[in-house]
């Protein structure tokens, strides 16, 4: 399966997987907090769709940045009912499968992130994925229904999350040129790389078999969690060898979502 038609299996899989999860909620929990700073699970949902719609319109830069472009959707449906929210939900789900089953999708068309990056259609659609799976496990945890932590979004998230891992080890946390950082994660899905930092301070993606000045072992769920910035270091049990000022650094900056 290509990239995109694996990305577009996954959206689906992540938005069918909300939907379920809502029409489980009650009211209360509809209105508990999550991990997104001032909002509710409610507010996550209205985020989402707000998402679709821009895909629909076309993805557009975002004019007034990032921020904007995620708050505009949640402040435009603190009033609406769960039903309602649940309704626009279907109905923007149904527009975009719609429309991506017709297929004719070119990966290499230019596009924007809602970050304002140029990109690709085909990263634009990861980035798509990653931010339904990644809410998906906000509203789990705030209303205590874990589940999907080894969904086919979970799988593209991971993968973005490592890609992000060169410039941590090499630029976010300034490990020295000639060193190695290895990362290992366990539980629902396992993760095994390595990063050297070349003579001019670049890191890239190497075999994890070699020694390394530091080695960070920890849970699957903590790993996303920490590059999605949830929580805090010490909510997270991390197993720490070699260099741990240097590992502690790589935890400190593993945040790579907005």
């Amino acid at each position: 399966m290509s990239s995109v038609y694996r990305s577009v299996a996954a959206w689906r899989h992540a938005i069918e997987s909300m939907l379920s999860l809502g029409r489980q909620l009650s009211d209360p929990q509809w209105a508990a907090p999550t991990e997104c700073p001032k909002w509710t699970v409610k507010d996550v949902y209205a985020h989402l769709i707000g998402g679709e719609w821009w895909m629909i319109e076309g993805h557009p830069l975002p004019e007034q940045g990032i921020d904007s472009w995620a708050a505009e959707p949640v402040l435009a449906r603190r009033d609406a009912t769960p039903a309602a929210i649940m309704d626009e939900l279907r109905e923007v789900y149904e527009r975009r499968r719609v429309e991506l089953d017709r297929g004719g999708i070119d990966p290499e068309q230019p596009a924007y992130l809602a970050t304002g990056r140029a990109a690709t259609l085909d990263l634009l659609l990861r980035n798509r994925v990653v931010d339904a799976w990644v809410h998906e496990q906000d509203v789990r945890r705030a209303v205590g229904r874990p589940g999907n932590l080894a969904s086919p979004g979970a799988a593209i998230a991971g993968d973005l999350f490592v890609a992000a891992f060169p410039r941590i080890v090499a630029k976010s946390a300034g490990a020295p040129p000639g060193s190695t950082v290895r990362l290992t994660t366990t539980g629902e899905v396992s993760v095994a790389v390595a990063v050297a930092v070349d003579q001019t301070g670049r890191g890239s993606l190497v075999a994890p078999g070699q020694p390394a000045l530091a080695h960070l072992t920890m849970g699957w769920e903590a790993y996303t969690r920490l590059s999605c910035g949830r929580g805090a270091r010490a909510d997270y049990e991390v197993r720490i060898t070699g260099d741990r000022a240097l590992a502690e650094r790589v935890l400190a900056n593993l945040a790579t979502t907005p």
